[in-house]
């Protein structure tokens, strides 16, 4: 490995982006971190600069879901190793992460130390899965069918994403409600339209589902 390790950081956090490449940066291991908010714009620059030792990558972004960018990742010849990450508040599909060929997945809500020795421990060529029953596909609820990819993702209204975007960040009823002006009953009415449409019955269920179907 050369003195300066190229990584691409994919995220449409900025806040999160701009501090994490501070601090790898910062670390004295010869971390040059190049970020990218829009997931268009880096494979873009993933076609012409084959260059990175490694890719971070945030699951849910807007304009391309996280997996979907992963997929395209895989498809490129001598691809580097790609770490995901997470903020959602439910379950992650891990399994459906390696399957992709990822290297690691971290939730945001871990201690830096960890993401940092995520990085260290994937440019070393080992894998890293810092999630309970990481190998394993979530088990949801009884009766729920679980799913180990992607199909076609119903239509749902633009408040419906807008809602189903923030159940997966973990939001109660009454902080949608209140965030976008509307009914508690509102918004149940609206999951009961998101749930029915998905084919699930949890809140669990539906995230995952969301964030496999491209959705969030």
């Amino acid at each position: 490995m050369s003195s300066t390790v190229r990584i691409a950081l994919v995220d449409d956090h900025r806040m999160f982006t701009e501090g994490f490449s501070a601090l790898l940066a910062g670390t004295g291991d010869g971390y040059e971190v190049s970020t990218f908010e829009d997931p268009v714009v880096f494979l873009e620059a993933l076609s012409s600069d084959t260059g990175f030792n490694l890719i971070i990558l945030d699951l849910v972004m807007k304009g391309m879901n996280g997996l979907a960018l992963l997929s395209a990742i895989s498809k490129h010849k001598n691809a580097p190793p790609v770490l995901m990450l997470s903020g959602i508040a439910t379950p992650p599909p891990v399994s459906e992460m390696q399957r992709l060929g990822a290297s690691g997945f971290v939730p945001k809500s871990s201690d830096i130390s960890v993401l940092q020795d995520a990085v260290s421990c994937i440019l070393g060529g080992g894998t890293v899965f810092d999630a309970p029953d990481a190998t394993q596909t979530v088990v949801l609820d009884a009766g729920e069918e679980v799913w180990n990819s992607a199909a076609e993702p119903p239509r749902l209204a633009p408040r419906q994403i807008v809602v189903l975007k923030m159940l997966g960040e973990g939001a109660t009823n009454k902080v949608i409600a209140e965030s976008l002006n509307i009914s508690e009953n509102t918004v149940k009415s609206h999951l009961r339209s998101i749930f029915e449409a998905l084919g699930v019955r949890t809140r669990t269920a539906c995230v995952h589902k969301a964030v496999l179907l491209g959705l969030i």
